[in-house]
C-alpha cells in the first residue's frame, strides 16, 4: 500500500483527486494510524487559516493596491 505524504494529503483535502485515487487515500488512510494522524493535523491546521484569515476576504481591495494592478494590466512581464 503506498506511504502518504503531504502531497497526498493536501490533494485530498482539496477534493482534487480522481474517485480511484481517492479510494486509494482512504484505504491508505483506514489501514495507517501516522497517515490518519497526518490528515487530522493538516484538517486542523486548514480550518485554523479559514478561521483566522476568511474574514479578510470580505474586505475591500485597498485603493493603492487596485493602481498597481490596473497598471500592469495590459503590460507584458
Amino acid at each position: 500500500m503506498k506511504r502518504l505524504d503531504m502531497n497526498d494529503i493536501n490533494a485530498y483535502l482539496d477534493g482534487a483527486l480522481s474517485d480511484t485515487e481517492r479510494r486509494e487515500i482512504e484505504a491508505a488512510l483506514e489501514s495507517d494510524p501516522q497517515a490518519r494522524a497526518l490528515l487530522n493535523r493538516y484538517r486542523r491546521q486548514v480550518e485554523e487559516l479559514h478561521r483566522l484569515y476568511d474574514s479578510v476576504l470580505d474586505e475591500p481591495v485597498p485603493e493603492a493596491m487596485l493602481s498597481i494592478l490596473q497598471g500592469r494590466a495590459g503590460k507584458p512581464d
